[in-house]
């Protein structure tokens, strides 16, 4: 009875993370779309899209699925160089604004409202999957990942990229499973209407549940600004003094 219990208990958690983490992002599109469509954030400016996009050099006509594609900004930029595009977010307010301006640019990128841990995608249709900053929003990231595994075809490429687990919490609660949560974003001076929140996982977690559905980690990296701009520019120098996101590629194998 108490296996029971516990697993009820789970899957209530489970539920009411994906509700509310839903409500968040619809509350905080707006904020979002105006953000990133006036180029607000330096972090993806300067640091987090292109690190992404660097993994993805000399490589054509990929078919790519952007999983948690926001307002499509990435899906856009890899439309543009070539590739076939599907994009998916669970946030209606993002994904309109996504297809309102892809009526306008014609870029062929396709997206769809759907949860990136089960999508409507036959098997091994990917050449690549790349969560930027959403795999660490979902409460069972094991879920994500075999659903990748599944879409990817052989030899396909999963790209995560997320807050750096091992700089983000306090030292004392590192090797916990944590919720955090947050009264708000801040970008550049600009706070979100809502509040919001993440999981945190330790390292080694996420390497494990990379392994436990089948990928083989091709590379780690911590993406970072240039040196020379945190040399000479103040802001940089305050708000980048210790790394920030980890990028992590793996291999269908």
């Amino acid at each position: 009875m108490r296996r029971n219990a516990l697993k009820k208990i789970i899957s209530a958690t489970r539920k009411n993370w994906s509700m509310e983490k839903k409500k968040e992002w619809q509350k905080n599109a707006e904020f979002w779309i105006k953000i990133i469509r006036k180029g607000l954030d330096p972090y993806r400016l300067k640091v987090t899209n292109k690190a992404i996009l660097e993994l993805l050099k000399g490589d054509k006509q990929l078919r790519i699925l952007d999983a948690g594609c926001g307002e499509g900004y990435l899906a856009r930029t890899l439309a543009k160089l070539g590739h076939k595009v599907w994009a998916i977010d669970f946030c209606p307010g993002l994904i309109k604004a996504a297809e309102r301006l892809e009526k306008k640019e014609l870029l062929g990128v396709k997206y769809f409202l759907e949860d990136f841990r089960k999508t409507h995608f036959l098997n091994s249709s990917f050449d690549v999957v790349f969560s930027h900053q959403t795999i660490n929003e979902v409460g069972n990231p094991k879920k994500a990942l075999r659903e990748f595994y599944r879409i990817l075809k052989k030899r396909g490429r999963v790209i995560l990229l997320f807050l750096h687990p091992c700089f983000e919490v306090d030292p004392k609660f590192y090797f916990h499973n944590l919720k955090i949560k947050k009264p708000y974003y801040l970008v550049s001076g600009i706070k979100s209407p809502s509040s919001y929140f993440y999981l945190h996982l330790p390292l080694s977690k996420w390497i494990k549940l990379l392994n436990e559905t089948g990928f083989l980690i091709k590379s780690i990296a911590e993406p970072r600004p240039p040196l020379a701009l945190i040399q000479r520019d103040r802001w940089w120098k305050e708000n980048f003094k210790k790394p920030l996101f980890i990028l992590i590629e793996a291999i269908k194998v």
